[in-house]
């Protein structure tokens, strides 16, 4: 099939914390109420898989009837997107690596990162502990005494933020985040607030002697970071993150119009603006896939989007 930019029709996840910005801001069309997450990009077959609209296939089948649209060894599609609105703190969770996620879950590990979109006031971005051994963070979590045990970094809009897998983490409320992680769905919830369900009438499970034998202890990883942009063909690129065999983030910015090209395959979801990219009408919320090789995308109109991609 001959290479082309294709549609990704998004997946929605409804959330205990989620909010209604995915109908509002990023025209999400979905009858779910409390939309915590919109899948931009995701193949996980039974659990969440964009159909691409021009080729009528799913994305995982895409990857495995196309390769040279994707051009890269990872036995599975590599990498998730998502937007999250949470109006409430999502759980203190921690995500495995991929030696501990394939052998119990048979799926690779989350490494992920965060890109804000907006905070409206809340700046405290709960980003690993203070514990010193294993023995300390259990005796703290046990006792409930999470206020001596949690650590917070301070976050705004246009911050990123990289999350290794084994990382303990959780975005605030108002916290309008996109992220990118490998593809994978594995969580481990350290602790929930003691907030119940409304669906069920029960506290959510917790998982905390997995999350126990994946967290890093003690931690010490770094806070946000904040890359210079760079001018190129008339498009601001800000790249923040490129690690071979995990993922990549830029984000791109147009006044009025530009050309880009990229050598890998990648996804341009749109936060801002309306316009056209090739022939393709945009606006927030789209994400369109542009397969490895193809060349040159035109943008025209004042955009702000997110390249995500992966490459060997």
């Amino acid at each position: 099939m001959k290479k082309q930019i294709v549609n990704v029709e998004p997946v929605f996840k409804e959330r205990i914390w989620g909010g209604t910005q995915m109908r509002t801001r990023f025209h999400g069309q979905t009858d779910l109420d409390r939309i915590g997450e919109m899948w931009s990009v995701a193949a996980l077959k039974g659990n969440g898989d964009n159909r691409l609209s021009e080729i009528d296939m799913s994305l995982s089948e895409a990857y495995e009837q196309l390769p040279d649209w994707f051009d890269c060894s990872s036995k599975r599609f590599p990498i998730r997107c998502t937007l999250m609105d949470p109006i409430d703190n999502l759980s203190v969770q921690v995500h495995p690596d991929d030696d501990y996620a394939q052998k119990n879950h048979d799926s690779y590990g989350k490494p992920e990162a965060w890109y804000f979109l907006e905070t409206k006031g809340n700046h405290k971005l709960l980003f690993g502990h203070k514990a010193q051994t294993p023995e300390e963070f259990r005796s703290l979590a046990q006792s409930g005494q999470w206020d001596k045990l949690l650590n917070y970094v301070d976050v705004d809009a246009g911050d990123f933020i990289y999350v290794p897998a084994g990382t303990l983490h959780a975005t605030g409320k108002h916290m309008l985040t996109f992220e990118i992680s490998r593809n994978a769905d594995v969580t481990y919830r350290i602790w929930d607030y003691d907030r119940i369900d409304v669906k069920t009438g029960q506290p959510r499970d917790l998982h905390f002697d997995q999350g126990m034998d994946v967290m890093k202890i003690p931690f010490d990883e770094k806070g946000p970071i904040h890359p210079t942009p760079v001018l190129k063909r008339n498009i601001l690129i800000t790249s923040f993150f490129d690690q071979p065999g995990i993922f990549t983030l830029s984000k791109i910015q147009t006044l009025a119009g530009g050309t880009f090209d990229y050598p890998y395959f990648y996804f341009l979801t749109i936060l801002d603006g309306e316009g056209k990219v090739d022939t393709f009408n945009v606006k927030p919320g789209t994400t369109l896939l542009v397969p490895s090789g193809f060349g040159e995308i035109h943008l025209e109109g004042k955009l702000t989007g997110l390249v995500s991609s992966y490459h060997d």
